[in-house]
C-alpha cells in the first residue's frame, strides 16, 4: 500500500531548510515531523530532476516577504512573547493572519524541538498551585526611592483561573494574607494547595517528607485544605502555575513597560484590570476562556469558613533570666518557671501569644515601638514580686527623711510610664546622702527639679560644684567698675 503523499508546502520547506540553513536530515525530520527517508527522497528528487518547483518560483504571500523575521527573532530572544509580537504587528496590519498561521511561519524559520512532557489531568476544585516571581518596581516621587515588589500568583489547575497581586516581600505575613485574599477572590477553597519550598510555606525542605511552616499549617486547618509542597528543584510538580506565570508575566509586563507606578495600590489596581482581560482570552489549546471554565469549577470548591481568618505569624525565642523574651526588638514577659526554654510565639496585628508545648502561657498587647518592655508582674518569682513591692516604699521613706525635694525627685521617677526601670537610679540618688550629706543632696535635688533632670551623675556633679546652696548667691556677686556705656545694676534690682 502506497504511503500518504507529502504535501507540497512541506517539500518546499525541506528544500529551504537544507539549502539556506544547511541542517542535517535528522534535524529536518524532527522539525517537520517526518521520517529521514522522506527527507532523503525529496532531496534526491530535487537533485536528479526538476519535478519539484524551486522555492523562488512558488507564489509566497506578500506579508511573509515584507515582514522582518530576523528583527522579530531578536525581540523573541530578548524575552518578548511571540503572542505580544503578533498582537503588535496584527493591530497595525503587517500580519493579516491569525496567531496560529503566524506561529507556523515563525517556527518554520526558527525550528526547535521541545523536550517530551506528560499531561496531568485535574478534577474541578481539586488543586491550586502557588508561585512567586519578581514584581515591578515602585517609584516614590517624594524621596526618589525605588522599591522592589514580588508577584504572588495562585492558579486553579482545572480552569486555569488565576489570582495575582503584588506584595513587598515573600515573608510569612504577606504570604498568608495573599492566601486569604486568594480564597475570597475564588469564592471557595480547593482541596489541595501546592506551593514552592519558600520558608513561609516549608520550614525544612525534604524530597519525601518536608516540614511545613506552623503558621501555614494553622491557615490550612482553618480553611480545611491539604498542603502538598512541590519537590525540591522539581518545577514540573506545579507546571500549570509555572507556565501561567511565564505567560501572564510576559504579557502583562510588556503591556505596562512604559508606565511608572508610585504606590502598591496603584500597581495592584492596574493588575486587576489586566487580569479581567486575561481571563477573557481564549485558551489556545482548550479553546475556552478561563472565565467560562471557572464557572464550572466554582460550585465544586469548598465553602469559605464563616469566621474570617486572623493571620498569625509564628516565631521562636528563648526566655531569658529576666523572665522576658525578645520579639521584633521588644521584650515580652513569660512565667519564670520557663526560663532558658525555647518558646513558641504566635503574633497577630494586635496580640502576642506565648506558647509552651501547645499550652498558652502568656498574652500581651503587641508593641510596635522598639526597646519596650511589656511585663506581667505575676510572671516574676514570688521573692522578686515582694522585692518590687517593698523596695519603692523603702526608697520613698528614706527620701522623705532627707527632704521634700528629694522625695519629689523619687515621685517623678516612680510615677513615670515604666517606674521599675528607674529603681536602680532611685537607689543611687538616695545613696548619695551617705557619700556626701543629706543637706547637699537636698539642695542638688532642688536644682535638678528646675531642669527636670534626674540622672545620678548629674545630681552628684551638682553636689560637688555646690550649686543650689544659698550662700553661693552672695559669694559670687559681680562688682563692676563705672562705665558710661553700661546702664547699671540698679535697673535689675
Amino acid at each position: 500500500m502506497a504511503g500518504k503523499k507529502l504535501a507540497m508546502q512541506k517539500q518546499l520547506e525541506i528544500l529551504r531548510l537544507k539549502t539556506q540553513f544547511k541542517l542535517t536530515d535528522r534535524t529536518i525530520a524532527r522539525a517537520l515531523k517526518c521520517s529521514r527517508n522522506t527527507v532523503k527522497k525529496v532531496l534526491e528528487q530535487q537533485s536528479n530532476s526538476q519535478s519539484i518547483t524551486s522555492t523562488e518560483s512558488v507564489a509566497i504571500p506578500e506579508w511573509i516577504k515584507s515582514l522582518g523575521w530576523n528583527d522579530l527573532y531578536k525581540e523573541y530572544t530578548r524575552g518578548t512573547p511571540l503572542q505580544v509580537l503578533w498582537e503588535e504587528n496584527y493591530s497595525v496590519g503587517k500580519i493579516p493572519v491569525q496567531y496560529p498561521g503566524f506561529w507556523k511561519q515563525f517556527t518554520r524559520r526558527f525550528p526547535s524541538l521541545p523536550d517530551p512532557t506528560m499531561v496531568k489531568r485535574h478534577l474541578p476544585g481539586e488543586r491550586v498551585e502557588i508561585d512567586y516571581c519578581d514584581g515591578i518596581d515602585i517609584y516614590n516621587p517624594a524621596t526618589g526611592e525605588v522599591v522592589s515588589t514580588q508577584l504572588f500568583i495562585g492558579v486553579l489547575c482545572y480552569s486555569r483561573y488565576c489570582f495575582a497581586e503584588f506584595t513587598y516581600s515573600q515573608k510569612s505575613i504577606d504570604f498568608l494574607n495573599s492566601h486569604s485574599r486568594m480564597f475570597d477572590f475564588f469564592g471557595g477553597v480547593p482541596s489541595v494547595a501546592t506551593p514552592d519550598n519558600l520558608k513561609s510555606a516549608v520550614s525544612k525542605a525534604h524530597f519525601y517528607d518536608p516540614e511545613k511552616n506552623p503558621a501555614y499549617t494553622r491557615l490550612a486547618e482553618h480553611y480545611n485544605f491539604a498542603v502538598v509542597p512541590a519537590r525540591v528543584r522539581s518545577p514540573k510538580d506545579k507546571a500549570i502555575v509555572e507556565r501561567t506565570v511565564q505567560i501572564f508575566q510576559r504579557w502583562f509586563y510588556h503591556r505596562v513597560r512604559k508606565m511608572t507606578f508610585t504606590s502598591l495600590m496603584e500597581l495592584n489596581q492596574c493588575l486587576q484590570e489586566h487580569l479581567k482581560i486575561f481571563h477573557k482570552k481564549k485558551h489556545r489549546i482548550l479553546q475556552r476562556t478561563r472565565e467560562e471554565m471557572f464557572l464550572e469549577e466554582k460550585p465544586l470548591l469548598k465553602l469559605l469558613p464563616q469566621i474570617p481568618y486572623e493571620v498569625h505569624t509564628h516565631h521562636k525565642a528563648t526566655l531569658h533570666d529576666d523572665c522576658h523574651l525578645q520579639f521584633e526588638k521588644n521584650f515580652y514577659s513569660a512565667p519564670w518557671q520557663l526560663r532558658k526554654q525555647r518558646l513558641d510565639i504566635w503574633a497577630t496585628d494586635k496580640v502576642v501569644e506565648i506558647w509552651n508545648n501547645k499550652e498558652r502561657v502568656a498574652v500581651h498587647n503587641r508593641a510596635y515601638t522598639h526597646g519596650k518592655y511589656i511585663t506581667n508582674r505575676n510572671h516574676y518569682p514570688p521573692q522578686h514580686q515582694a522585692y518590687l513591692e517593698i523596695t519603692p516604699y523603702y526608697i520613698r521613706k528614706k527620701a522623705s527623711e532627707i527632704g521634700s525635694c528629694t522625695l519629689e525627685v523619687m515621685e517623678e521617677l516612680f510615677n513615670g510610664e515604666y517606674p521599675l526601670q528607674h529603681l536602680r537610679r532611685a537607689q543611687g540618688i538616695v545613696a548619695l546622702a551617705k557619700k556626701y550629706s543629706p543637706q547637699q543632696l537636698e539642695d542638688a535635688c532642688k536644682t535638678a527639679l528646675l531642669f527636670k533632670k534626674y540622672q545620678v551623675p548629674l545630681i552628684e556633679n551638682l553636689i560637688r560644684s555646690g550649686v543650689g546652696r544659698k550662700n553661693n548667691i552672695v559669694e559670687y556677686k559681680v562688682n563692676r567698675s563705672p562705665n558710661q556705656f553700661l546702664r547699671g545694676d540698679s535697673l535689675f534690682n
